[in-house]
């Protein structure tokens, strides 16, 4: 009895991936601007054709007459949220590997481990910034396996201090008023100026952009609310929080100022002690927003680490043993038959190489925690 030496050959290899240019994306949320807003951030990225739905029945009956490449979807919508529409997808053979972005507000950690566990590709939380986006667009088609350049990119990030002073942005046409709020604020954040709204729209399009802008309402040739709304309206600004400085108590230009997108505002002649309050209150839930992403990666990241372990022990050093012993049991049988014993060595030493390997390859998956 002879077993035939085990095949050591990798695994299919993966299909080569698309172009952007040549794959179609699907974003779905119950409202337009947001919609419209993450199409315009994936047709930047280069994506050759983004559809939208308004829900997940409305997506699955696309999705039924269209070929998606990607889905990034809202979990809280009418009709059938991103839960469902996950579980679905994962359930049809032909959207069970479709790659799967949830966009969210919910933060909570039991919400998020729910999410990883029925799928998701990658959990994106509300507001982001196209960087941001972009980074779990390329995350979540690659999969699991990083490139080389990503992880010397989360290496590198691991190596930088958990809280880093945040970027402030003060917009003011007036050089004194920018030097009274910066003596204010420099001892605790980094602090940029900008005389003018045009320069403080470049400013916040470049990087490393503010995480909050100071912006004065009344200014020459571009006021603070055309600011505002400007910064609101680009995909790539959206996300930065604004606190408007003004002299007026109206109350309508008070809440013209939240209409457009501001979280505060503090009057002017500026107090130094509510300065330093709206700002550290806005820099709290800022900082920790930062802190929830990075708790959300981490959880995605040992998700899809256990995952890839139990996929080694249970798919190829199990199946590696069980050949062994096949092959074993044959060499004893086969004792006598000088060929029986040769080629049955041979199989014995391609197991051990293989067992070799994966064993390797588990180490270097324990060692990227």
């Amino acid at each position: 009895m002879t077993v035939k030496a085990m095949d050591t050959t990798t695994e299919a290899a993966e299909p080569v991936r698309k172009a952007y240019s040549e794959m179609t994306v699907l974003v779905v949320d119950a409202t337009d601007i947001v919609r419209e807003t993450v199409a315009t951030m994936l047709r930047d990225m280069g994506f050759g054709q983004v559809l939208q739905a308004g829900n997940g029945e409305h997506a699955l009956s696309m999705m039924l007459l269209k070929q998606v490449d990607l889905v990034l979807s809202e979990w809280q919508m009418p009709k059938m949220d991103g839960m469902e529409l996950l579980a679905k997808m994962r359930a049809d053979k032909r959207h069970n590997r479709t790659p799967f972005i949830m966009l969210s507000s919910i933060i909570e950690q039991a919400a998020v481990i729910q999410a990883i566990k029925s799928g998701v590709s990658e959990y994106v939380v509300k507001p982001f910034s196209a960087k941001i986006l972009s980074e779990r667009v390329l995350r979540a088609i690659e999969g699991p396996a990083r490139s080389a350049a990503q992880k010397k990119a989360a290496e590198s990030a691991k190596d930088e201090p958990l809280q880093q002073q945040l970027r402030i942005l003060v917009v003011d046409d007036v050089v004194d008023n920018i030097q009274v709020i910066s003596d204010i604020l420099r001892k605790d954040y980094k602090v940029g100026a900008a005389t003018s709204g045009e320069k403080a729209l470049k400013i916040c399009a470049a990087e490393p952009q503010p995480d909050l802008v100071l912006l004065d309402v009344m200014m020459p040739e571009m006021n603070g609310f055309e600011v505002c709304k400007r910064l609101k309206a680009d995909p790539h600004t959206q996300h930065i929080t604004v606190i408007f400085l003004t002299a007026l108590d109206q109350t309508m230009d008070i809440v013209r100022g939240f209409e457009l997108g501001a979280v505060d505002y503090i009057t002017k002649p500026v107090n130094p002690p509510v300065v330093k309050a709206r700002v550290k209150t806005h820099a709290a839930l800022i900082q920790s927003a930062k802190e929830m992403r990075n708790q959300i990666d981490t959880l995605q990241d040992s998700f899809r680490l256990k995952n890839d372990v139990e996929h080694i022990l249970q798919h190829k050093i199990k199946g590696a043993l069980t050949d062994l012993n096949m092959t074993l049991t044959a060499l004893e049988q086969g004792a006598e038959d000088a060929a029986t014993v040769r080629i049955n060595a041979s199989s014995i030493r391609l197991s051990c190489s293989d067992l070799s390997q994966q064993v390797e390859q588990l180490l270097v998956l324990t060692k990227q925690d």
